[in-house]
């Protein structure tokens, strides 16, 4: 009499069992639900790293428009303390304009400064460099993307019209020190048309030809106008520090012009 066998699964005579089969593929459901979940993410990040990355660019702006200042305060040491000139290259030393430097003048402070750049707000320098942009200025100079407020003639300007916002031009180191000697270039140019506003919620606005065409009433339009929060604004000092819009006024940034030259902010 033979033993029992054992029926134990996987024996011989025995069929083992299988598991029902999976199918690890995304269904489209699925698949639309986590595309969605990623995009809100992103429309949550996104913002939050471009507010991050405009406020590490204030700090670096901040940090050129001192050494701008250190970079005159080392001309006037080598010039009997004058600040250096804030004329330009036009024949008539009264046609100036605080973003334009004469090239004797970009070529004396670059001396101190560095390389073209330092001059420049860190969200702007990539527009002014265009030469269709603010860069080259026949007649007249370089453009930086500040304001030079220093060295100018014939200080205190007009007012801007319906205002009394009017600014004086130090021009020794030794002058005022609660003077205004850099700012950030929020400018409005209504005969150019251009407006920059170097710093808004997440960098910088600039409008154009363009942007005119839409409407005239978009000629009376400020930084403030198209976003632009405030700027750094530094002393003669050398002090600095950021400036909401709201606690800023708008000037003339050119001599000669009126209504057809620039208005700055600061």
């Amino acid at each position: 009499m033979n033993p029992r066998r054992s029926s134990r699964p996987g024996e011989a005579g025995q069929r083992p069992s299988t598991l029902p089969a999976t199918n690890p593929a995304f269904t489209l459901v699925e698949l639309l639900v986590t595309i969605a979940i990623i995009g809100i993410l992103a429309s949550m990040l996104l913002p939050a790293l471009a507010n991050a990355r405009e406020r590490a660019r204030r700090t670096a702006c901040l940090n050129l428009q001192r050494q701008f200042v250190l970079a005159a305060h080392l001309y006037a040491g080598d010039h009997e303390d004058r600040l250096p000139p804030g004329g330009t290259d036009n024949s008539n030393p009264n046609d100036t304009h605080t973003p334009i430097l004469s090239h004797a003048s970009k070529t004396n402070l670059l001396r101190y400064a560095g390389d073209l750049r330092s001059l420049d707000c860190p969200n702007l320098t990539r527009w002014m460099e265009r030469r269709e942009g603010w860069r080259l200025h026949d007649d007249y100079g370089i453009a930086i993307a500040y304001h030079y407020l220093g060295g100018h003639p014939g200080t205190p300007w007009d007012a801007v019209p319906g205002s009394t916002n009017r600014w004086t031009s130090p021009q020794k180191s030794g002058d005022d020190p609660t003077l205004v000697l850099v700012a950030d270039l929020n400018v409005y140019c209504p005969s150019f048309q251009r407006i920059l506003a170097p710093h808004g919620a997440r960098g910088p606005i600039v409008r154009e030809e363009d942007h005119f065409d839409q409407d005239d009433r978009l000629f009376d339009q400020t930084p403030a106008d198209i976003g632009g929060r405030g700027g750094n604004v530094a002393l003669l000092d050398g002090s600095a520090a950021w400036r909401p819009m709201s606690r800023m006024r708008a000037y003339r940034a050119s001599h000669l012009w009126g209504a057809d030259g620039a208005f700055g902010v600061w």
